[in-house]
């Protein structure tokens, strides 16, 4: 097993320096603390050693770190759903939940260990599951606890998880548009490095082959999860007038609102030419002109069954296992 000093050595730094990155100390620079996690990444050094030789006592706290990667993060209804889950859960059993911020997915398991080396969580759950980023793998890589919000990346199926099943949710949404008599559906999904967009996809794919229809790369397009980027989608998959869609499925209510803008903006009716469904039934869509057909994702009932099996395996002092996978609803409106 690694040492201080072995993570000492392959940073190029002194011992006590590397017990003061993982106490915390805000006298070490950013450089160097970044070089001192990646040592202890690569000896697969457990830092929380640390702080467990000062304290056995359990925090009564479970960590998330939120990927802070998009102006709209916070505006989506994905971020409040979320939290309302988190906090209805551990309020209701005696804990507190401690957030972490980072400015990007990259940085997220960075912050994560930092919450775990300085023993500030008795658990953590873990939110992104990029396909370029293995923020998983960095954290099974201590004895900590873990629950991930989403899919867990395919070498990693051990992990415990909780989530939608959004593919067979996107195939539904297809098959409901295509029962409406609509041909070319387009799908603008967020982030396509994002597993969330990738399984959403591959439902968009199974949807449209289950009816019977032909996809035009033309009408896939993604919008990073962004209004703007759903008023740009328009532009580009309208591009030839003959093949332009007659139904657009968007990956967040924040991009069909964008959507919206920018058919109109053409002259185009909706859903009286063409019909558009979003996804996580903000309370926005109620309201709008025409009101938004959305699909109804549970963030909030899964983000509360995540944090049950996270603090059920901190009580049982074991491993989280298992997983959840919850339905999703097509809530009906005026859009599509």
């Amino acid at each position: 097993m690694s040492t201080i000093r072995d993570v000492a050595a392959q940073a190029g730094v002194h011992p006590s320096t590397v017990s003061r990155v993982f106490s915390g100390n805000a006298q070490i620079s950013e450089a160097t603390r970044q070089r001192v996690m990646e040592a202890a990444r690569q000896l697969n050094f457990q830092p929380n050693a640390i702080a467990r030789s000062l304290s056995v006592r359990r925090t009564k706290t479970i960590g998330v770190v939120v990927p802070h990667v998009f102006d709209g993060y916070f505006v989506d209804s994905f971020f409040p759903q979320l939290m309302a889950g988190l906090l209805d859960v551990t309020y209701a059993r005696g804990y507190r939940l401690l957030v972490g911020g980072c400015n990007g997915y990259a940085d997220e398991h960075v912050q994560a260990l930092d919450i775990l080396a300085t023993h500030q969580a008795d658990g953590i759950l873990v939110t992104s599951s990029r396909l370029d980023v293995d923020t998983v793998g960095n954290l099974q890589c201590h004895n900590t606890p873990l629950v991930l919000i989403g899919h867990p990346p395919a070498q990693h199926a051990n992990v415990a998880w909780v989530d939608a099943d959004n593919r067979s949710a996107t195939q539904e949404v297809i098959a409901y548009l295509a029962r409406r008599g609509h041909r070319r559906i387009a799908y603008v999904g967020g982030d396509p490095d994002s597993s969330v967009v990738k399984e959403r996809l591959e439902g968009y794919y199974a949807g449209m082959a289950q009816a019977g229809l032909p996809v035009s790369e033309a009408w896939i397009d993604y919008g990073y999860f962004a209004e703007d980027g759903g008023y740009q989608a328009v532009e580009r998959t309208r591009r030839d007038a003959s093949n332009a869609p007659t139904a657009y499925y968007a990956a967040n209510d924040l991009m069909a609102i964008g959507l919206l803008r920018g058919l109109r903006e053409r002259g185009i009716d909706v859903p009286g030419e063409v019909a558009l469904v979003g996804t996580n039934d903000s309370p926005e869509a109620a309201h709008l002109t025409p009101a938004l057909t959305s699909l109804q994702v549970p963030y909030r009932a899964i983000a509360a069954a995540a944090a049950n099996l996270l603090i059920d395996a901190i009580e049982d002092e074991e491993q989280p296992t298992g997983h959840q996978l919850l339905a999703s609803c097509l809530i009906e409106r005026e859009s599509a």
